[in-house]
């Protein structure tokens, strides 16, 4: 059952995540064994700590979000942090590139430093593998694996917000634990904080955009009542507990 948190201070917010942790690191992330993981809901926290009063939003700033995003794991007591699968981020990314109401995250959002390696958690055929260029909401190094056997809803994986260094090949077929790429820096990875955007598809939600993916697969998407069947939760994929934080300020 997802956990609902409603219009919050930040101090309540950090006490609430705080309940469900600490959790091993994610497999994937062989660099960082050993270290201690939390759940956040970042719209959340990002609403009580830094309200809308009509100025710019300082959390576009991938850099200032990236030393937020460090201090709310070390307030959590961890190291890294992981979370977002379905969370309405309109307050988060306000002022970004989504059009109004374009807002809730597909997939879930591990929060490392650059260079950290990625493993792939199910072994496929690497459908897509392309370094974005475009910054302000881009991808950056990006990568679609179609599974040879779906697991957890997970019949295609996107690894999102990598370095463009290191990439597979399309056609490629990875195994199991097999290395994907590292995570980038903002200057790689589309103009974002760094952190890993990791996105379970099904075979309807792939076929949907197969054909252009690089114009029509996005991160986020309008509000509909079968976004868990099309993009199911990633996180049992790498270890992690499913998803429990939703947001519902409004």
């Amino acid at each position: 059952m997802r956990r609902r948190i409603g219009s919050i201070s930040a101090d309540f917010a950090i006490v609430s995540f705080r309940s469900s942790i600490v959790h091993a690191a994610p497999w994937i992330f062989p660099d960082l064994a050993g270290t201690r993981w939390a759940p956040v809901g970042l719209d959340a926290l990002a609403r009580a700590e830094f309200p809308d009063t009509g100025s710019a939003n300082p959390l576009n700033d991938p850099w200032f979000c990236d030393g937020w995003v460090r201090g709310v794991a070390a307030r959590l007591s961890a190291d890294h942090s992981w979370g977002g699968w379905l969370e309405d981020r309109s307050h988060l990314w306000r002022g970004h590139y989504l059009p109004p109401g374009c807002s809730i995250h597909l997939g879930i959002d591990l929060n490392v430093p650059p260079g950290v390696t990625v493993l792939t958690p199910l072994a496929g055929q690497v459908m897509h593998a392309v370094a974005c260029q475009a910054q302000g909401g881009g991808w950056g190094g990006w990568v679609v694996l179609r599974a040879d056997t779906p697991h957890c809803g997970a019949a295609y994986l996107l690894f999102g917000h990598l370095a463009h260094e290191g990439l597979p090949r399309p056609g490629e077929r990875l195994a199991k634990g097999a290395p994907v790429g590292t995570v980038g820096t903002p200057e790689a990875n589309g103009g974002w904080y760094p952190h890993l955007h990791l996105q379970s598809l099904s075979t309807a939600a792939w076929e949907a955009v197969r054909h252009a993916p690089d114009t029509l697969l996005d991160g986020y998407a309008f509000p509909a009542a079968d976004l868990d069947r099309r993009f199911a939760d990633p996180a049992p994929l790498v270890g992690l507990p499913p998803d429990d934080i939703a947001v519902d300020d409004r």
